[in-house]
């Protein structure tokens, strides 16, 4: 355990947590972890669960997210993610598992959104949208869009047809938007869609 020079008995110890259950964690025989847990780890080491998890791919002590192993998402509610630059999300209460193929990466500012009602029939209620906003847009992305009147945020559909922008609605009662910096901001590009069949219930860092 090179991130802090100690040894897998004192973690234990000093998280009053078994140490089989650190071992299991760090050696990765463990894929999908309590987040309870992994946010004790991460406190002890002084870092948010987004580096922890950054450390654990670089140094391989950690085998917690590698290859096809979750990654652990914040799960934001549509008012949060309007200010989404301003949030500490290695305090964020809410989180959900997201498995990515091993060859791939996501920012490590990326967020989960619940759809909205208005989404049906496209979007089953319960669908979570996986956001990043590293992501450049590109023709047939979904993106989050912020509305700078009035802050409001909407989930399009983005089709270019140089010179235009065309922000398509995800349902026809809504009309098409033309992007303009001056009215538009790209939040970030849809990485991974998840259908549920019920309402998604996110993990909570406490016990």
């Amino acid at each position: 355990m090179t991130l802090r020079k100690t040894t897998e008995n004192k973690v234990a110890q000093d998280l009053d947590i078994p140490v089989i259950s650190i071992r299991r964690l760090l050696s990765g025989e463990t894929t999908d972890p309590r987040i309870s847990t992994l946010k004790a780890i991460a406190d002890y080491f002084k870092v948010n669960i987004d580096q922890l998890i950054s450390m654990n791919s670089e140094t391989a002590h950690f085998g917690v997210m590698t290859q096809t192993k979750p990654l652990f998402i914040p799960v934001l509610d549509w008012d949060s993610a309007k200010s989404i630059d301003s949030i500490d999300l290695g305090q964020w209460p809410e989180w959900i598992p997201v498995t990515i193929g091993k060859n791939e990466t996501i920012g490590n500012r990326a967020f989960a959104l619940e759809s909205r009602p208005s989404m049906y029939p496209r979007f089953q209620q319960g669908t979570i949208f996986i956001i990043d906003p590293t992501l450049t847009a590109m023709d047939g992305d979904l993106v989050l869009i912020k509305l700078r009147e009035n802050n409001d945020l909407t989930l399009r559909e983005l089709f270019i047809d140089p010179p235009q922008w065309q922000l398509q609605p995800l349902h026809q009662g809504s009309e098409m938007l033309k992007f303009s910096k001056e009215e538009h901001e790209i939040l970030g590009v849809v990485f991974l869609t998840l259908f549920y069949n019920r309402k998604m219930r996110p993990l909570h860092t406490e016990v």
